[in-house]
């Protein structure tokens, strides 16, 4: 993956998290060396690779289109190596990441959400005109006509999928006949093109979750195969797409591609697994890996790449260090950062800490880290943690340093949260 510093990088090099510019663009920042400030935002480049490959593994044995999550990262360099490396297109949130994403050349994106507001529609405009290929939900009569009402004068046909959502959860419509009311009025607007359904099982709570997810995603199926019959779509190929990072094997598995007529295209929108975690989504893999067999037959499996290094500013009392990391830094919604490493500048290498070194607290620039009263610990040294929950993470940074095994960095990832 080439990350290439820009004339922003260059001037941020003052920036929390950054160091010499000229010495990034020679030898890069070696982090055992003190090059750059700390607390800082860190991607283990092999973890990333290793990530990457095993989703498109994941994917080209369920036979299925990947069209990743980009509000994850909001890091158009990331999703450039995830559209490289074979993915479909990217999945975003909004229209102003729409747009980033597509000035900095993703040329198709699937916005997992709905298009609202005369601006945001100009946005998502412009683009489809300098050639960006678009799709977006919809989920209601009143947004299909305002969405018609805008594109229409533009000459512009704008790619809509119906959103099928649950009672409780987020959007969507709640029943099949709030859909096929949705279906008839698109069919009579000119300026919205119907090419598919998508869906959302994360939200889905039960007593038996898994069971609940499959129940819902056959219904989904079976009702887009029965549409497709009647001939309800105007696209020749029939998008039907859901999945978030935690059940998509599930939705792969109920989706089989050979159980579809050849026109519909399954297509899943995993963020988290490129960055992984430790925590919630940690938990979530190793659930779907005890209940998915495809799962199990990939060679690798799907590692924490984010780390967040910081410095030991203070040691008030035996068995509590005060570390240089706080809310602004790392997530904190879903669980606290988990300390992996211990380095003390001059050693070789960092040490691989103990399992009684536990994050006990968070503020907004502290971090309060609870650790026996004989451990080896003094100000100035270096602890690395390993996160929960890598959004909340990844919009707390403008740039982000990639780093090898020999813990050099020698490139950035910008952020555009």
């Amino acid at each position: 993956m080439s990350i290439k510093l820009n004339a922003e990088i260059k001037n941020a090099c003052n920036h929390k998290g950054m160091g010499d510019a000229v010495k990034l663009s020679g030898s890069g920042w070696k982090l055992l060396q003190e090059d750059i400030s700390l607390p800082v935002a860190v991607i283990k480049q092999n973890a990333l690779t290793t990530n990457l490959s095993w989703m498109n593994q994941f994917a080209q044995k369920a036979g299925v289109r990947l069209a990743p999550h980009g509000k994850t990262t909001m890091a158009p360099a990331l999703f450039k190596a995830q559209i490289e490396s074979g993915s479909w297109a990217m999945s975003l949130a909004t229209a102003p990441q729409v747009s980033a994403a597509f000035h900095a050349g993703i040329n198709r994106i699937l916005m997992a959400n709905q298009l609202v507001g005369k601006r945001n529609c100009q946005l998502i405009a412009d683009s489809i005109k300098r050639g960006l290929e678009y799709y977006c939900f919809v989920d209601s009569p009143e947004l299909a006509i305002q969405l018609n009402q805008f594109f229409e004068p533009q000459s512009s046909q704008l790619n809509v999928l119906i959103e099928i959502g649950v009672p409780g959860g987020r959007c969507g419509v709640r029943d099949v006949a709030q859909a096929e009311q949705l279906q008839a009025l698109i069919a009579t607007l000119p300026a919205l093109k119907l090419c598919g359904i998508g869906f959302y099982e994360g939200v889905i709570k039960a007593d038996n979750t898994p069971q609940a997810i499959a129940d819902f995603v056959q219904q989904v199926r079976e009702m887009t195969v029965r549409w497709f019959e009647k001939g309800y779509f105007a696209s020749d190929e029939v998008l039907l797409t859901g999945a978030g990072s935690a059940w998509y094997d599930i939705v792969a598995e109920h989706l089989v591609p050979q159980s579809l007529p050849t026109a519909i295209k399954v297509v899943l929108r995993p963020g988290c697994y490129l960055i992984h975690d430790t925590g919630i989504y940690q938990q979530a893999q190793q659930d779907l890996v005890k209940r998915s067999v495809l799962a199990c037959e990939l060679d690798s499996e799907l590692t924490s790449s984010l780390e967040l290094w910081t410095y030991v500013q203070s040691i008030p009392e035996p068995g509590l260090a005060i570390v240089g990391m706080g809310k602004r830094d790392v997530a904190f919604d879903a669980g606290l950062p988990t300390a992996q490493l211990h380095y003390r500048p001059g050693d070789d290498a960092p040490k691989i800490v103990s399992g009684d070194w536990s994050l006990k607290k968070i503020m907004d620039q502290h971090a309060m880290l609870q650790l026996p009263s004989a451990a080896d610990l003094k100000v100035g040294d270096m602890v690395v943690f390993s996160t929960s929950h890598p959004c909340l993470t990844f919009d707390k940074w403008r740039h982000i340093a990639v780093r090898d095994e020999d813990y050099v960095v020698s490139g950035l990832v910008e952020t555009f949260f």
